[in-house]
């Protein structure tokens, strides 16, 4: 009986430092999610202003994104239309969301604009310029660049009339082959395109 009473508590023993050793495997081998956000103009460093145009109000959105680009992980191209989504490297928050936030900064930024709306904005705030966005293409190599395709257009206050616009192309080189140099990269892409906007909006000032 006592041969037997040992033999269990030994079997116990071995469970038990199986289950510990099999758990601490596993929780030093779990990869961790790293989040990111876009940076604007201002956190990357570019202090470019156009104009002062306190007056004008513009009413940014809606932004529209790919349908493959709706989710939370980061989305890069590998040949032709394939793309890889990264299961470890995940957005923060909203991609359309975050884009029209630093775009409306950037803006707000390069023409000196206080009174920024996105939309949908409140009843009582009436733009001076609306600008839609509909993004094509928004991702990147981690093993070359990063690469923004948008149409965009500018109309008047009540959005009926257009007042320019076109379709937009931009590359920009990745620093080092990392999600943090994609992100930075993508970034600079939208301050290349905020760039583009803010001197045609000056243009229709004059």
């Amino acid at each position: 009986m006592i041969g037997d009473s040992v033999q269990k508590s030994l079997q116990w023993c071995l469970v038990l430092v199986t289950v510990l050793l099999v758990t601490g495997c596993l929780s030093r081998s779990a990869p961790t999610v790293t989040y990111y956000s876009l940076m604007t103009m201002e956190q990357l460093g570019d202090t470019e202003s156009l104009a002062a145009l306190p007056e004008v109000k513009l009413g940014v959105g809606p932004i529209a994104i790919p349908d493959s680009l709706k989710r939370s992980q980061i989305a890069t191209r590998q040949q032709g239309n394939q793309h890889e989504f990264a299961e470890f490297q995940r957005w923060a928050g909203v991609l359309e969301k975050d884009i029209t936030s630093v775009m409306g900064d950037n803006l707000g930024q390069l023409l000196g604009i206080e009174k920024v709306g996105f939309f949908p904005w409140l009843h009582h705030f009436k733009p001076t310029y609306r600008l839609t966005v509909d993004v094509i293409r928004f991702d990147g190599s981690l093993e070359d660049e990063a690469m923004l395709s948008a149409r965009w257009a500018v109309a008047d206050s009540e959005g009926k009339d257009f007042l320019a616009g076109r379709k937009s192309d931009y590359r920009q080189p990745l620093a080092d082959a990392s999600f943090a140099a994609l992100i930075k990269a993508e970034s600079q892409l939208l301050a290349a395109l905020s760039k583009e906007i803010a001197a045609v909006i000056v243009a229709l000032e004059k």
